[in-house]
């Protein structure tokens, strides 16, 4: 589906473009192998990723028009529990660019500011999560397709010098709302329960260690669901027994016949035990 969206709501817009100018620009430490990001300022962004994600939630949307999103980074594929994509944050929401390349961590570090130019670019939604990539065949599994090539991914994405570390918003797992999939956040007082109440979900990992998914339940008995790649390179450690909280990207999904929200780490210091 084609559509023009220059009669779309700006004024979500101007929310996330006095984010990214007033944000300040903190300036880290750079690993030998990261890229010199562009020195020229970024792209002035046009449209909140809020106000993207409401024209994408049941389709896929694609691009002719010169949009241009913004975010800061707040995934890392260091781990390998991120495989091909990162996610960006901005004051109204996330999204999860569709790279389709590996290394991100060094590409795109986490905190900083990333523009997305969309002409030519598809957006929709995967685990409630808005993705941005190109535009799908019809036998792609996701909504959009990966960019694939560093050369197409750095025609619509760009990596300014704007460093911005993104907090983690606390949430409750009774609070949690789809519009905060894509987001980065945090949950506390919460246990482990895969081996007890899920055993016989064939996409639970009963044993006790990460991969696959986990389920954790509050004190209260409310329950959301971590998933971890078979690649990760802590899928095959232990999960904490007691108390722990966990931070990372909230999604939302159907697993063993539920639906839950999701929350997938960006690495194992992700799970802070508490006891």
């Amino acid at each position: 589906m084609r559509v023009s969206i220059t009669h779309t709501v700006k004024w979500r817009a101007l929310l996330c473009i006095t984010a990214a100018v007033t944000a300040a620009a903190i300036v880290g430490c750079r690993k030998f192998d990261e890229p010199t990001p562009d020195p020229a300022p970024p792209a002035a962004v046009t449209m909140s990723l809020a106000d993207l994600h409401d024209l994408c939630r049941d389709t896929t949307l694609e691009i002719d028009e010169q949009i241009v999103v913004g975010g800061y980074v707040t995934s890392s594929d260091a781990a390998s529990n991120f495989y091909k994509t990162f996610t960006i944050e901005d004051a109204s929401g996330g999204a999860e660019i569709m790279a389709g390349i590996t290394g991100l961590h060094n590409i795109y570090p986490e905190g900083y500011y990333i523009t997305v130019s969309l002409s030519g670019c598809a957006a929709g939604e995967h685990y409630g999560v808005m993705q941005i990539g190109l535009a799908p065949e019809s036998y792609d599994y996701y909504p959009t397709a990966y960019f694939s090539a560093r050369a197409v991914i750095d025609r619509h994405v760009m990596r300014s010098d704007i460093r911005h570390e993104v907090a983690p918003r606390p949430v409750t797992i009774e609070g949690m709302r789809t519009d905060m999939c894509g987001c980065l956040v945090t949950a506390g007082g919460l246990r482990c329960i895969t081996s007890e109440l899920f055993q016989d979900t064939w996409e639970a990992n009963p044993d006790g260690t990460w991969h696959g998914y986990n389920f954790f339940a509050d004190a209260a008995g409310n329950v959301i669901a971590v998933y971890t790649s078979d690649y990760a390179d802590y899928a095959s450690h232990a999960v904490p027994s007691g108390n722990v909280a966990i931070k990372g990207i909230l999604q939302r999904g159907k697993i063993g016949g539920g639906e839950y929200f999701m929350i997938k780490m960006r690495d194992e210091t992700d799970c802070t035990p508490l006891d």
